[in-house]
C-alpha cells in the first residue's frame, strides 16, 4: 500500500493539526510515513494551504507526487478548485455535510475532524485509532473537547460509510513507529550527543529546533536561551563552549548573515560551536515559509578570511539524528565551528524514524588536565595536527588569553607589532586542522548502475531516493560537504555517460562547487520557487 492524502483549506482551520493527527495514526499502525505542509507567512488566510501525508508499507523518504494523489480533503471551495483535478477521490462539503455535523456537536471548527471521519470510511480505517490519537492530544484536561471531536468523527464516518465503499483497507501492520520532524531529530540528536547549552533567536525554519528544546531540553539538563538577536545567540553559544560545555545555535540565512563575525571568532580562538543553518528562499526576508538550497556558497565560506570549519548536510530526516552528533564530535575534537546545513523541507517535514541510542558516541577530543604549569602552558601550541591543548576555565594553571586578534602560542596579541613569522606559523597551524577533519568525513553514497548519475546533496536526496526506487538510475548523494572527501567517486562520476546535478537554487551552487573539484557536470536540473522536488517532476525533468 502506498497512499497519499492532501488536506487543504485556509490557515486557521486546523489543517496542520489534522495532518499531524493523521500522520501519527498511520505511524502508530506501523506504516512508514512522510508528511509535508505548504503554508504562507500569515496566521490566518491562505485558503489553499495544504498538508500532504503519505503512508506506505515500504520505506519511503518523501511526500511523493505533486500533480496526482489518492485523496483530497478540501475544507473550502478555493481548495477544492485548486486541487480537485489531481485527486482520485474527494472529501468536501459537496460529499459530506462537514459543517452541519461539526456544528451539531458544538463548533464548526471541528469540520476538519468530520473530514477525518469521512476519510476513515473511504480508506477502510477503524475510527478507534483516530479517537485514540485525539484523546492523546487533548489529554485529561481536554476530555470534554475530545469527546465532542470523537462524536463528530463517528457521525461523519457513519454518513460517509453509507454512501460509498472503501477504496483501501488501512489496518495495523506492525509495531508503532516513531514520527518526528527534521527539527526534532536535530534537537534530539544534539541532546543525545551531550549538548548542554542552546541559544537561538526565532527564525523560520530553524525555530522548531528552539521550540522542541525549550520544552524538552531542561529535562535533560540543557540550558535553553532566547536572546535579543542572532549576534547575541552565537556569542552566547561560543561563550558556553569556551566554558567547557557542548553548545549550539540555530538560524536561517538572514540570521546567519549576522553571525558571520562571531563564527570567525570561534575559529580564531579555536572554540567548538555548532550552527544549525536552516535554509529558506532569499535574499532578505525572501520567502520565509518555503524551502530552498541557496545558502550553500555562504556555508562553504562564511565570514571573512580563511579558517577551518566543516559543513554537514543530512540527506533524510532520520540521518539528522546522527549528523547532529557527528557535528559536535568534530567541533570539539578539532576545536572548530561546524555547520549543519538543512532547509525548510527537512526541518518541517515529518517522517517515521528508527532511533538507535547505541549509535551515539561522544568524542570530546583532548582536554588538558590540571594542574598545569602556567608559565609553560600554551593554549595555541603549534602541533603536527594543528590541534592545541585545550584547558577550560577553572583548570589550575590553564590561564590564557582568548582574543579575536592574531596571537602567539600563549594567546598574546601580536597585532601591535610586525611579526610575520608568528602570523605565518599560527595561521598554518589552524589550517592544518582541515586535513584532520577530512579524515572524519565520508564520500558520497553512490547507488545504481553507474551509466548515468544524478548528483544531489542534503534534503533533495529524499525525493530522489523515492524516484530511484521506481526508475533505474544512478545516484550520488552527498552529506559531508566541506572539506570535500576525495577518492574514486570522482573518477566514477567522470566516467559515466551523463552526470546531472539536481538542487534547489537558481545557479547550481553545488554543481559549481563540484566542477571546481574536477567533476564533470553535463546538465543541471534546478528549482528555486519554494517547493521541494517531487517524484512526478523528476520523472519529467530527468
Amino acid at each position: 500500500m502506498d497512499l497519499t492524502i492532501r488536506i487543504s483549506g485556509a490557515q486557521g482551520e486546523g489543517i496542520e493539526t489534522t495532518g499531524r493527527t493523521l500522520a501519527a495514526v498511520f505511524a502508530r499502525l506501523g506504516y512508514h510515513v512522510f508528511a509535508y505542509r505548504q503554508y504562507g507567512s500569515i496566521i490566518k488566510g491562505n485558503p489553499t494551504m495544504f498538508y500532504q501525508i503519505r503512508a506506505s508499507d515500504r520505506r519511503i523518504y518523501s511526500h511523493g507526487r505533486w500533480k496526482n494523489f489518492d485523496v483530497l480533503i478540501a475544507l473550502n471551495d478555493a481548495a477544492l478548485s485548486a486541487y480537485r483535478s489531481g485527486a482520485r477521490h474527494v472529501i468536501s462539503e459537496k460529499e459530506i455535510p462537514l459543517t452541519e455535523i461539526a456544528t451539531r456537536h458544538g463548533n464548526r471548527i471541528m469540520r476538519n475532524v468530520a473530514a477525518l471521519g469521512g476519510l476513515a470510511a473511504l480508506i477502510g480505517l477503524d475510527t478507534k485509532y483516530i479517537a485514540e490519537q485525539i484523546k492523546s492530544e487533548f489529554g485529561e484536561r481536554g476530555e470534554k473537547i475530545a469527546e465532542a471531536n470523537i462524536a463528530v468523527l463517528e457521525e461523519a464516518y457513519k454518513y460517509a460509510g453509507a454512501r460509498y465503499a472503501p477504496v483501501a483497507e488501512v489496518k495495523k501492520i506492525g509495531e508503532s513507529k516513531l514520527l518526528m520532524s527534521g527539527a526534532e531529530v536535530l534537537a534530539l540528536g544534539s541532546v543525545m550527543a551531550g549538548m548542554k547549552f542552546y541559544a537561538a533567536y526565532p527564525m523560520t525554519p530553524a525555530s522548531p529546533i528552539l521550540h522542541w528544546l525549550a520544552e524538552w531540553g531542561p529535562r535533560f539538563g540543557v540550558a535553553v536561551v532566547q536572546p535579543e538577536d542572532e549576534i547575541a545567540a552565537i556569542n552566547m553559544a561560543i561563550g558556553a563552549a569556551y566554558a567547557g560545555v557542548r553548545a549550539a545555535t540555530g538560524t536561517s540565512g538572514g540570521g546567519f548573515d549576522l553571525m558571520h563575525e562571531a563564527f570567525g571568532l570561534a575559529a580564531m580562538i579555536e572554540t567548538p560551536v555548532v550552527v544549525f543553518l536552516a535554509q529558506r528562499g532569499g535574499p532578505s526576508t525572501g520567502v520565509p515559509t518555503e524551502t530552498e538550497q541557496s545558502d550553500l556558497s555562504m556555508a562553504l565560506s562564511p565570514a571573512h578570511g580563511e579558517y577551518p570549519h566543516a559543513v554537514i548536510a543530512p540527506r533524510w530526516i532520520e540521518e539528522g539524528l546522527y549528523a547532529a552528533a557527528k557535528a559536535f564530535n568534530i567541533a570539539e575534537k578539532y576545536q572548530t565551528p561546524v555547520i549543519v546545513l538543512v532547509d525548510l523541507y527537512f526541518t518541517e517535514s515529518l517522517s517515521t524514524v528508527e532511533f538507535d541510542p547505541t549509535r551515539f558516541k561522544i568524542e570530546r577530543g583532548e582536554l588538558a588536565a590540571g594542574p598545569l604549569v602556567w608559565e609553560e602552558y600554551k593554549r595555541y601550541k603549534i602541533t603536527d595536527s594543528g590541534v592545541s591543548p585545550r584547558a577550560v576555565p577553572g583548570t589550575p594553571g590553564g590561564m590564557h588569553i582568548a582574543t579575536s586578534d592574531e596571537h602567539d602560542e600563549r594567546g598574546d596579541v601580536i597585532t601591535d607589532r610586525h611579526m610575520p613569522e608568528v602570523r605565518k606559523a599560527m595561521h598554518a597551524k589552524r589550517m592544518k586542522k582541515l586535513a584532520e577533519v577530512l579524515e572524519e568525513l565520508e564520500p558520497p553514497d553512490l547507488m545504481g548502475d553507474g551509466e548515468r548519475y544524478v548528483v544531489a546533496w542534503g534534503s533533495t536526496a529524499m525525493p530522489l531516493l523515492d524516484y530511484a526506487a521506481e526508475k533505474k538510475i544512478g545516484l550520488a548523494l552527498f552529506k559531508d560537504l566541506y572539506p570535500l572527501p576525495r577518492d574514486s567517486w570522482i573518477e566514477r562520476l567522470n566516467s559515466a555517460k551523463e552526470v546531472v546535478a539536481v538542487e534547489l537554487n537558481y545557479s547550481g551552487q553545488f554543481a559549481n562547487y563540484l566542477a571546481s573539484k574536477g567533476v564533470r557536470i553535463d546538465r543541471r536540473v534546478l528549482k528555486w520557487w519554494g517547493e521541494p522536488f517531487s517524484i512526478d517532476e523528476l520523472e519529467e525533468w530527468l
